[in-house]
This record gives structure tokens, C-alpha cells and sequence, in this order.
């Protein structure tokens, strides 16, 4: 399941387990070297109304678009230089120890009222308790006295600065749910654009008094300034607003004409750690690269061809080896998402020949199943754990006409259909049609817990094994989910792009079949 955005952001690769990070139950297990982090009571789901919702605002009702994520965990990276994020179990009190070798670890979440993470900055040794408020993590070191500003900074601006609602940098990309013509989106976001450029320069007043009260530690001061140019870096490369900056620099309007703003590379393996720098290095290697857009019927995607970014960060002298393993992950990320197998298959063995971190690349095989010796099949378990091929369930079907849904139990227009299907195969149970359900890109045990749920176990149903690096999923053009396939008893596939259960799907099938 994808979906058009107006910006897209490279997504980082987030790795979500560790050996060496690991659930404690027993404080003298803890090490020396280490950092622990307990959650009281995390919220299972984090929602957020976007037109109505303030930081600690009680909602009315739960009508419009919606900020929101089942998984809100915290992301750092690790004495291996891999980026990881923990979520923490919801409604108890969860426990994690992360192995740290650096003076400092930087600790990041999402905060929707904001397009800067909430992160947190913290010594090697200490102990983090992290209590919940509408949904946003309230930190404590349990271990040394800190000022509450500094460890709880991006809280303390929200309200200082914005009176904990939407900031104008978040407005940059939310303006079109607060405004409903689509048509005034360049206009507002560089209205917001310029706003945000005011707050930035607020902003920094705010972090020098601060400093200079000694109410943040000079770390702490260099941290937030370069976390705050990062954004306002990120906001001038955005697509429309790179647009306008250039048409007003051809002009010589020395009034919008700025600054970039940048790092010293010879750093790097320093500033690492923090996301900022992080997304410093994305940024600078995005080469200017042209989008390409991609529509699926009711859902697109728009992406940088991350072939040609990988090579050319393979050839940027800039970038030292800590940068380009991180680099070249996060490009190979994006084929992975975007292109074909033969493109995965090839620059994986670039990947594996160009990059020191060798549990990474163990690990993102592992994960993503990245065995390409079968990719001319797409491989299949059955609920009670046989394995077989989509071509087998073809062959063993013949003589009926079959109604193929890829789904996943992550996928949410997925699960709202499950009763439209239901209520399909019940007023189509005296036809000779059955029903195939093929989980693609899903986790076995909650592929296994959403079927029951859903009542579907008395289908046929099967879990894609290599649904990543299939040449099959490919050919049949399965690009989103859900997605629908109709064969007739023949086993020839009719209808590559069926219509959903309850939206056409019944009299779409009704039609197919009473041809003679």
C-alpha cells in the first residue's frame, strides 16, 4: 500500500532489533557501557486530529484527516553505526538497554505537531524514564540532575514559540488539510515558508538566551542550532519552494537569496550520531535528481531513481567510508522499494562489494529475504505450514473460477474490505468461484492472527515467502496492495486488475462468468 504525497522524504532503513540491545529485567545485568531506557505506559496507537488537534487538547470527535502511527518508537544509531528503532510494548512498563561506546547518544521520535523530530540527548550511563502526554514522551534521568529545558527542549519550544500547536514549519507540508483548495498549496507553503523563516530566527534568540542563562550546556546549545539549520536546509529543498527560491535568484532579489547551510565532512564520524547529520548527508546526496511519478489507479508514488544515486555516491570523494555504508543502505532502500528484481539483484552485489558493515547486510538479507536463486517463482505457505508455488495453486484450482486478493495485516484499506469479501463469497457460494488470499510483505504471526480475525481460515490462504525478489509479482503488475486478480477455470488470468469486494468486484465477476 503506497500513497501520493505532495513531498517525499528518503526514507531511512530502520532496523528493528538488536543482539546486543536488549529487554532487561534484572539491573546488574546492566553494563557500564550503556544506556537504559524505560517507557511507563506507552499509548498502543498514536492519533492525532490534524485541523483540530493542540498538545494536551481534548478532541470532540474523531472526524477528519488524522495523524497517525501503531508504532512510534525511538530511533538511534548504534556503536555499529546502523540506525535502529525500538518500540516500546504499549500499556506497561517496557525496558531497553543500548550498548554505547560515545560520550553522547541521540534519541529521536516522531512529533506530529512538528516536521522536527522529538529527540533527546544523553550521556553514556544514564538512566531514561519516559512518562506520556497526549501521546508525546516526557523523558527523566533517573541519575544525574539535568535541567528539565534541555532534556525536554523540543516540548518547552512548542510551547514557548507556538503555544504548543502546529508549527509553521510543520505547515509547510500540512497546508493543503488546512486548506481545502489544492490549487493554493505553492501559494501558502511559501507564505509558510517565509514564516517559518521568522520563527527560525526567534528560535535562535530563544537557544542564545538560553545559553547564555546556562540553561542549556554548550553541547547542547551547538546541537539544537544545528538540528534547527538542518530544517530550515530541508524547507529550501523542497520541490516547490526550491522552485521559488531559483525564480527569485534569476530575478536578484537579494531579499530571498540565502545561504546554504553545511557541514565539515572531515567530521563525520563524530556527527553521525545525530539525525540531523543524517539527513545532511541525504540531502547533499540527492545529486538534484528528477522525481519520477508513478500512478496506480487509486494510489501512486513519486521517487529519485536511487539506481543512479547509489552509483554516484560510490564515486563522491566527499564521502568517507562511515558515510557511504550509511549512504549506500539507504539508496539500495529505495530500489528496493522502486524497482525491478534484476535492478535488487544487481545492486545488492554492489552493496555487498562497496560496504564494511557486514551484520547490516546479513541482517537486511535476512529481513527482506533477498535470496534471488528462486525469483522466477513466487513461493507459498499454506496455514498449516506446506510449502508451495503460485503456480501450483493455479494448476490445483482448474475447472473454477478464482478471485485472488493480495493483502497484508498491516494494510488498512486491506482490512476494511475483509467484510466486503466476506459478504461476496456468501451471495456467490452457489457459483463454482473460489477465494485466494496471499499475504504479500506481512510477518507470519500477524498474517495468522488477522485471518482469524476476519473469519477468512476457511478460504484459501497463503503467505508470500519471497514476495520482495519474485519476478511473478512483477509480471502480474502488483505494485499496490490490495490488489485483485480474477482467473477463469482454465487458469488463464482475465482480469489483472479486479475490482474490490463491494465496489463493482460481484457484478464485475457475475459478467465473466455467465459468458458462454
Amino acid at each position: 500500500m503506497t500513497y501520493k504525497h505532495l513531498i517525499i522524504f528518503l526514507v531511512l532503513l530502520s532496523i528493528w532489533s538488536c543482539k546486543k540491545d536488549k529487554v532487561i529485567n534484572d539491573a546488574k545485568e546492566i553494563k557500564p557501557n550503556s544506556i537504559v531506557l524505560i517507557t511507563k505506559n506507552a499509548p498502543s496507537k498514536y492519533v492525532h486530529l490534524i485541523k483540530q488537534d493542540s498538545l494536551g487538547k481534548k478532541l470532540n470527535d474523531s472526524l477528519g484527516p488524522k495523524m497517525m502511527s501503531s508504532k512510534n518508537g525511538f530511533t538511534y544509531l548504534d556503536y555499529m553505526n546502523i540506525v535502529r528503532t525500538w518500540t516500546p510494548k504499549p500499556k506497561i512498563n517496557d525496558t531497553l538497554v543500548i550498548e554505547c561506546y560515545t560520550d553522547y547518544l541521540e534519541l529521536s521520535t516522531k512529533n506530529p505537531f512538528t516536521s522536527i523530530n522529538e529527540t533527546f540527548l544523553v550521556k553514556n550511563g544514564d538512566t531514561l524514564i519516559f512518562n506520556y502526554e497526549n501521546n508525546i514522551p516526557q523523558a527523566t534521568i533517573t541519575n544525574r540532575d539535568v535541567n528539565d529545558i534541555e532534556l525536554n527542549y523540543n516540548n518547552y519550544r512548542l510551547k514557548k514559540l507556538f503555544n504548543n500547536k502546529y508549527t509553521s514549519h510543520s505547515l509547510i507540508l500540512l497546508n493543503p488539510f488546512f486548506n481545502d483548495d489544492i490549487k493554493d498549496f505553492e501559494t501558502n507553503s511559501i507564505a509558510y515558508y517565509n514564516k517559518s523563516k521568522k520563527d527560525y530566527e526567534i528560535e535562535k534568540q530563544l537557544l542564545d538566551s538560553l545559553f547564555n542563562a546556562n540553561i542549556l550546556t554548550e553541547i547542547n546549545y551547538n546541537y539544537r542550532k544545528n538540528a534547527l539549520s538542518m530544517l530550515m536546509e530541508k524547507h529550501k529543498n523542497l520541490k516547490n519552494i526550491k522552485k521559488w527560491l531559483e525564480q527569485n535568484k534569476t530575478s536578484k532579489n537579494k531579499e530571498v537569496i540565502e545561504k546554504s547551510f553545511g557541514f565539515d565532512l572531515s567530521k563525520t564520524d563524530s556527527l553521525m550520531k545525530f539525525s540531523f547529520f543524517r539527513d545532511y548527508l541525504g540531502y547533499i546526496s540527492e545529486y538534484n535528481l528528477d522525481f519520477i511519478e508513478e500512478n496506480n489507479g487509486n494510489s501512486g508514488a513519486i521517487y529519485v531513481d536511487s539506481r543512479v544515486r547509489f552509483d554516484s555516491i560510490l564515486q563522491d570523494r566527499r564521502f568517507n567510508q562511515t558515510a557511504k555504508n550509511y549512504l549506500l543502505f539507504d539508496a539500495y532502500n529505495g530500489i528496493g522499494q522502486n524497482f525491478k528484481v534484476k535492478d535488487k539483484e544487481k545492486y545488492f552485489k554492489k552493496l555487498q562489494e562497496n560496504v564494511t558493515n557486514t551484520e547490516q547486510l546479513n541482517k537486511l538479507q535476512k529481513d527482506y529475504k533477498l535470496d534471488f536463486s528462486k525469483s522466477d517463482k513466487l513461493l507459498l505457505t499454506s496455514l498449516s505450514n506446506e510449502s508451495t508455488t503460485f503456480h501450483e495453486v493455479l494448476n490445483k484450482n482448474k475447472g473454477k473460477w478464482l478471485y485472488i486478493d493480495f493483502w497484508a495485516s498491516w494494510c488498512s484499506p486491506c482490512r476494511e474490505t475483509m467484510p466486503e469479501s466476506n459478504k461476496l463469497k456468501k451471495e456467490l457460494e452457489n457459483e463454482n468461484i473460489d477465494f485466494v488470499y496471499l499475504s504479500l510483505n506481512d510477518k507470519k504471526d500477524k498474517w495468522q492472527q488477522t485471518i482469524n480475525t476476519f473469519g477468512i481460515s476457511k478460504s484459501q490462504n497463503y503467505f508470500i515467502e519471497n514476495g520482495n525478489v519474485s519476478k511473478v509479482i512483477e509480471d502480474l503488475g502488483i505494485k499496490t496492495i490490495p490488489h485483485y486478480l480474477i482467473y477463469n477455470p482454465n487458469g488463464e488470468l482475465v482480469n489483472g486488475y479486479a475490482n474490490r469486494p463491494g465496489k463493482g468486484a460481484k457484478e464485475q465477476l457475475k459478467t465473466l462468468m455467465d459468458v458462454k
